[in-house]
């Protein structure tokens, strides 16, 4: 068996990153490394769930400055920007073994959870977090409800900060890069009372421009986006920035971030201890970028009466191109129009208080109390032309508390337990401005174009209660039984503000909407999770498990309704998994090797209905966009994770994973087929990076390492059409590190896209029939992903 693993070792493989290490014989082997998946310390080799557990060593080394950028190496983890830039560029999607959520609205739930220091994260907006004095990343992949409870149903992204203590860990870090990008990141401990209290203070500043640049198109060609319109068009000169060409309005994709974190570690007696934590965020970063790839015949703006063609241009720049002709007006071309600016802001704010206490040697209690709040502003003209097809403005309140108490014991040495409740609450507003220039464009149902534009404010209140056990047997000295359950118990409110900007004339479609206006939805339920594991130690350094496990994603209610008859909740999502897997040290420890396999069955999930007759009023036209639970699938893979240690100071790390999703079942009205894939769910992942530690002598050392990934095609949509898809593609990174002899300074220059690959991070289809059949658009943008970048990093540690 050993033998049969060590070939698959040297020729596929996976990710499970070290720790720092402590010997010359230490840097040659795999590290232990500790994660808390199951709500107390143990070694990952030994816990029977798949994880990847990532380092902040790590991270830095491959050049990651950000959680999308870690997760998209773990095996079937996807992690993109929500919404095709709808939710600003902070908000993000994350997918897991084909589990997860695309859209950012409150209304819906997340499908793959996200803690910071145990601290659920209750929203897809403002998500997309920097890597601030992290300690590692745990990855769990698989539904985890009665470890980490509702909207773990794919697997959870858990971060953990560096703890304050004693020791000498300081550092400040600059780096200087492409588009201008500078980036400061500082930490360090303070030992205010000796043994007793301890800060830790951290804090990050980065800037960078944005790599899709924004352009006036009649500048750049001459020509009026409209050649015949009636009704002038125009660029409003607050909107006019320069540039180099005199015609660029700006860029997307730039980013202004500021953070600061500070921990304060009370060591109450050797039984208790208590940790304070505050962090505040300011984020001023621009949209998304998104680059139109398609247009069909567009039509001019602002017609809201049957007349003659009056065609539009065509804005698709060409294949492979970094602008757009954006312009962030909307109702163009009406007497209405309007600008907004192109931003996307968010101010984040967070106290967390956490309590270990001792009770005795076998009895521990852990609390922990959080409170978050995070106010978000921004602008998505995700066309890519000047005129106004869509135009979102979002303002967004978000607050929540978190309360969670566990309590850990033993009985003697085979039994080890914990029980705990955890406790959420939200409340939030949603709010901003909706504007559609041309709803009726290619509809089957209007023939003719007219405007859409509407203001709304929806408040949402949230509540979840859940209490869970777990129980851990060990039956033998090799065998281990694990058994899990959590009750959960779940509300939601979604109201409805609808009204119109003063002097806008409302159409016959706002006026359908406006009625929504005062209406409120509610989803409330209930859940039971279960978890049943064993494993087994084959061999000091073979372990084997096999599990049951469920999660859910939560209920909800349907964000846009056309007619008040559509403001109607829909249920729950589950996942009931069965997986087995491997975990090995193997070789003197020089070859780590784990594989997993999992067969899931996903029932009723939440898809979209295009067709809703019972919910639309006699003699209106047939708009429908109504979440619903209609489908079930069978979702079979496979990952592997590997780390390698061939020759001395040197390292291999792999990962790759495969997945085989099908419907079993899925309604006629949502227009999916059965052939179907989900969103965001590439068939293949690889990743894989070597570096090599060149001894200096009393000169320290240079290591130069060189990352490459690759995932095949995916698609945007649950109805997977070419203007959604996503072609699958491979990215490969470099970096060269100097560490002087005592290990204080660190130089280290970095190559990103290496091959300066032009690619697809996201799609945003438009087109008939992926759009409403009642307001087609007919255009696709994407967001391409990063161009080849440098960066040289001076990092001094103390």
């Amino acid at each position: 068996m050993r033998c049969a693993l060590s070939v698959i070792a040297l020729c596929i493989a996976g990710v499970t990153p070290v720790f720092a290490q402590d010997s010359e014989n230490d840097a040659n082997q795999v590290q232990e490394v500790v994660v808390t998946a199951q709500f107390r310390s143990q070694d990952l080799q030994q816990t029977p769930l798949a994880i990847t557990a990532v380092t902040s060593e790590m991270m830095d080394a491959r050049s990651q400055s950000n959680i999308m950028d870690v997760a998209t190496r773990a095996p079937s983890v996807t992690f993109t920007t929500a919404g095709g830039g709808l939710g600003g560029s902070q908000s993000t999607a994350i997918n897991i073994r084909g589990v997860g959520q695309t859209d950012f609205n409150l209304a819906l739930e997340p499908g793959v959870a996200l803690y910071i220091d145990d601290v659920y994260h209750g929203t897809m907006y403002a998500s997309l977090l920097e890597l601030l004095d992290l300690e590692r990343v745990e990855v769990l992949r698989g539904p985890q409800g009665t470890l980490s409870g509702k909207n773990a149903e794919g697997g959870a992204v858990k971060l953990y900060s560096k703890k304050p203590n004693g020791d000498r860990d300081g550092y400040v870090e600059g780096t200087y890069g492409s588009f201008d990008r500078t980036d400061i990141r500082a930490g360090a401990n303070f030992t205010i009372a000796p043994d007793k209290l301890f800060l830790r203070l951290s804090g990050i500043a980065k800037r960078r421009d944005g790599y899709v640049k924004r352009y006036d198109y009649e500048c750049v060609t001459g020509n009026q986006p409209v050649p015949t319109s009636a009704l002038p068009y125009f660029v409003p000169p607050s909107m006019v920035h320069g540039g180099t060409s005199g015609c660029q309005l700006g860029t997307e994709g730039g980013q202004d971030v500021t953070a600061i974190r500070a921990a304060l570690r009370y060591v109450a007696t050797d039984r208790v201890e208590d940790t304070v934590t505050i962090e505040t965020m300011t984020d001023r970063s621009e949209p998304v970028p998104a680059v139109l790839v398609y247009q069909g015949t567009w039509h001019g703006p602002g017609f809201v009466l049957p007349a003659a063609p009056n065609l539009a241009q065509n804005f698709v720049p060409p294949a492979g191109s970094y602008y757009n002709y954006s312009t962030y007006a909307g109702l163009v071309g009406t007497p209405d129009q309007y600008a907004l600016p192109a931003i996307s802001n968010v101010d984040l704010w967070g106290v967390s208080n956490v309590l270990d206490a001792k009770l005795n040697d076998t009895l521990s209690l852990k609390s922990i109390s959080a409170w978050r709040k995070s106010e978000i502003e921004n602008v998505d003209d995700g066309d890519g032309s000047p005129l106004a097809r869509i135009m979102n403005l979002w303002n967004v309140d978000f607050e929540q508390f978190t309360q969670e108490l566990r309590l850990n014991g033993s009985v003697g040495s085979r039994l080890d337990w914990t029980f705990g409740g955890f406790y959420f609450k939200a409340d939030a507003t949603q709010g901003g401005r909706i504007s559609l220039d041309g709803a009726g464009d290619n509809s089957p149902f209007i023939p003719f174009f007219v405007t859409t534009d509407f203001l709304f404010d929806d408040p949402v209140k949230v509540e979840n209660k859940s209490v869970f056990g777990h129980v851990e047997l060990h039956a033998t000295e090799q065998l281990i039984f694990t058994a899990g359950m959590r009750y959960t118990k779940d509300f939601k409110r979604y109201g409805f503000s609808r009204t119109f900007a003063p002097g806008y004339t409302p159409s016959f479609i706002d006026l359908s909407i406006g009625v929504t206006d005062g209406a409120v939805g509610v989803f409330s339920g209930n859940r039971n999770d279960y978890r049943a594991t064993a494993s087994y130690q084959f061999t000091p350094t073979v372990n084997g498990y096999a599990q049951f496990a469920t999660g859910f994603k939560g209920g909800g209610v349907n964000p846009r309704p056309y007619y008040v008859e559509q403001v109607q909740p829909f249920k729950p999502e589950t996942v009931d998994s069965y997986e087995a897997g491997v975990k090995s040290d193997l070789f003197g420890r020089r070859v780590r090797l784990n594989v997993a396999a999992f067969y899931n069955k996903y029932k009723d999930m939440q898809l979209q209905l295009f067709s809703c007759p019972q919910f639309v009023p006699i003699g209106a036209p047939p708009n429908c966009a109504l979440p619903a639970n209609v489908g079930n699938s069978t979702i079979k893979g496979a990952e592997l994770e590997t780390e390698i240690h061939p020759l001395d100071r040197m390292l291999i790390d792999l990962s790759a994973s495969y997945i085989d999703f099908g419907y079993d079942s899925v309604d006629p009205a949502t227009a999916v087929l059965l052939t179907d894939k989900p969103p965001f769910t590439p068939k293949t992942k690889l990743a894989a990076g070597v570096q090599y530690e060149i001894a200096l002598g009393t000169h320290g050392s240079l290591t130069p390492r060189i990352d490459y990934q690759y995932q095949s095609e995916q698609f945007s949509y649950a109805r997977n059409f070419p203007n959604d898809r996503i072609p699958g593609y491979g990215l490969a990174n470099a970096r060269l590190t100097y560490r002087d002899a005592e290990g204080t300074w660190e130089v280290a220059a970095s190559v990103t896209n290496l091959a300066d690959k032009y690619f697809f991070l996201s799609r945003f289809d438009q087109t008939f029939p992926q759009a409403l059949p009642a307001a087609s658009y007919d255009y696709a943008s994407v967001q391409p992903g990063r161009p080849r970048e440098y960066a040289l990093t001076v990092r001094k540690s103390f």
